[in-house]
């Protein structure tokens, strides 16, 4: 396509300029960060079922073009890309990128057809949540959630931001802050928790989960107005949106939703790829669908013509920082040996001056690594060495 053909906000349809394809439409995406993505398909907007699409190297010269649609919004997750469109109906839909049976396939999908979708194949990432969990619990965490009626391993570590986290490799990528309404009307009102939601809006996933009902927040605090502690929480919810407030009306329910959105971050961490509305393994109406796109691509007469590809994208919201790092003692033991692991010999100073402890924390951590058999001491004095044993 030209230059001045594509414009990078409107939806181009055309007919396929192969008269024998079974895929008689062409449709060009305009998504940002990638230029056009060009696509056969076999009508020009998803009726009752997904539609199969075809994705093409570039866009046919001799297209005949049926409509432009203003685009409205269009950005990629994952292997998906969302495509909102200006007009009244027929307005949002998504093209998700998968394999059947080994081969690149792309399904356009609308609300509409999603809806006609088993519950399980709405929301495929809400599956597979109920296995054992390894959580992190602050060590300043008074009271805290147990999870004994849930698969969870915690263990009690000193958390940079939040009281409950997914840590992988040492590093916080999902973190909840646990309040009660009294608590939380008492740090919102005092602006202790706009500071909370600043760290906690740093990481890839965080939310706030409250032991009990929005109402029960209202009531909380009797030196303010409802209006105005309305006010306060309206405004730091518009300040940090990518910080949810999860409200649980009893501390056993909060502590149930606190698990399961930590499984679901660790699936997402993980599996940044999956699409969050990824088509199931082709099977009933999409192995149909396959089926026919399968065909369609034979009697397109070119195999080069389907790319396939599709580079992936972060989650929604994810920022470009890194995730802030764990550094209590278990966390510097386990860069300690890394490191020495390498061929880093430590000094208690080093040591110190490398994780921002003091010299006497610094000692007894070498000395703990000593005693485990990890590290031996080399020298006396001054000369004190520790060395990979």
């Amino acid at each position: 396509m030209s230059t001045h053909q594509f414009r990078g906000n409107e939806l181009i349809i055309a007919r396929n300029p192969k008269p024998d394809s079974r895929l008689p439409y062409i449709v060009c995406l305009p998504v940002p960060g990638r230029g056009p993505v060009v696509l056969a398909t076999s009508a020009t907007w998803p009726g009752p079922k997904d539609l199969f699409c075809l994705e093409l190297d570039g866009w046919p010269e001799t297209a005949e073009e049926v409509q432009r649609v203003p685009v409205q919004a269009c950005w990629q997750a994952g292997q998906a890309v969302h495509l909102v469109v200006r007009r009244r109906q027929r307005r949002r839909s998504i093209f998700v990128w998968t394999r059947v049976r080994g081969r690149p396939v792309v399904f356009w999908r609308t609300q509409k057809t999603m809806q006609a979708a088993r519950p399980g194949l709405k929301v495929p990432q809400a599956r597979g949540l109920d296995g054992v969990l390894a959580i992190a619990v602050d060590v300043r965490e008074r009271y805290p959630w147990r999870f004994s009626r849930l698969p969870a391993r915690c263990t009690v570590r000193e958390l940079p931001v939040g009281d409950y986290a997914l840590v992988l490799g040492d590093s916080v990528h999902a973190a909840i802050e646990r309040k009660t309404p009294e608590n939380l009307a008492a740090s919102a009102v005092d602006g202790t928790l706009a500071f909370t939601l600043s760290e906690l809006s740093r990481l890839p996933r965080a939310c706030v989960v409250v032991e009990g009902r929005f109402s029960d927040l209202l009531k909380a605090s009797s030196y303010v107005s409802t209006s105005w502690l309305l006010n306060v929480v309206a405004a730091l919810q518009a300040n940090y949106p990518n910080v949810p407030w999860l409200f649980a009306e009893t501390r056993a329910l909060a502590e149930e939703l606190a698990f399961r959105w930590l499984a679901a971050c660790r699936k997402a961490a993980l599996n940044p790829e999956a699409p969050l509305y990824e088509p199931p393994p082709a099977q009933g109406r999409l192995r149909l669908a396959a089926r026919e796109g399968t065909a369609a691509a034979q009697a397109h007469g070119n195999k080069g013509e389907a790319s396939g590809s599709m580079e992936p994208g972060g989650p929604p919201g994810a920022g470009d920082a890194s995730p802030p790092r764990v550094l209590d003692r278990t966390a510097r033991l386990n860069e300690a040996l890394r490191l020495a692991d390498a061929g880093h010999v430590w000094t208690s100073r080093e040591y110190a001056a490398h994780f921002g402890v003091g010299i006497e924390t610094a000692r007894q951590d070498l000395a703990r690594l000593v005693h485990a058999g990890a590290m031996r001491v080399e020298g006396a004095g001054r000369h004190r060495r520790y060395v990979r044993s």
